[in-house]
């Protein structure tokens, strides 16, 4: 089936426009499709998701306090690479490609799922443990190895699995906007502190 010619395809795109670009040069396609936002935002929406599910599997006890100090800084790097790929680019430093845009988008997404996790368990669990995420650094080397594989399997599925990876994408960016959402919600007291377990009533 043609893709573009599905409702829900047109929706994502719509969604997609709200937020990014959409520029076709600086975007991936899946197949002849383009994918609904560039190489960038999506390494973005797609680290902050796969970050999202390997920290809700891997930490189960309602961590609610931030990563060690030499984490959060490592964490902050991942950020500031997406910044700087963009900088160097925009005045013409260094030559950024869509792969390199879908990289440092990914460590920049994944980073901030990490650092907002925490936040979210605070806010959302009436019992949120004291304890760090990634308290341990070979937890964070997994993490880390993880990202690298789903990296690298990201920038293989858009040849691979196109249609597939075209709808992917489109959940990171749903999930994305709907987490951040929810934390920003749960910020106030009135909906703060009121589960027992992840999906409370």
């Amino acid at each position: 089936m043609d893709i573009m010619n599905n409702w829900l395809t047109r929706f994502a795109e719509l969604i997609g426009s709200s937020v990014c670009h959409q520029l076709a040069y600086r975007s991936f396609w899946a197949g002849t499709v383009k994918i609904p936002v560039c190489a960038r935002c999506e390494g973005i929406y797609a680290g902050f998701f796969i970050s999202a599910i390997f920290l809700f599997c891997f930490f189960r006890k309602k961590q609610g306090e931030l990563p060690p100090l030499y984490i959060i800084i490592t964490l902050a790097l991942f950020i500031l690479s997406a910044f700087a790929e963009w900088g160097f680019s925009f005045f013409s430093l260094f030559e950024s490609t869509n792969i390199s845009r879908f990289i440092t988008g990914y460590l920049a997404g994944s980073a901030s799922m990490t650092i907002v996790f925490p936040v979210f368990n605070y806010q959302y669990y009436s019992d949120a443990v004291s304890e760090r995420v990634f308290p341990r650094l070979w937890q964070f080397a997994v993490f880390i190895s993880v990202s690298a594989v789903f990296i690298t399997m990201g920038l293989a599925g858009i040849t691979v699995i196109n249609n597939v990876y075209y709808y992917v994408t489109f959940i990171s960016i749903l999930f994305t906007f709907y987490f951040t959402n929810l934390v920003i919600v749960l910020l106030f007291p009135v909906f703060a502190k009121k589960a027992h377990r992840l999906f409370s009533g």
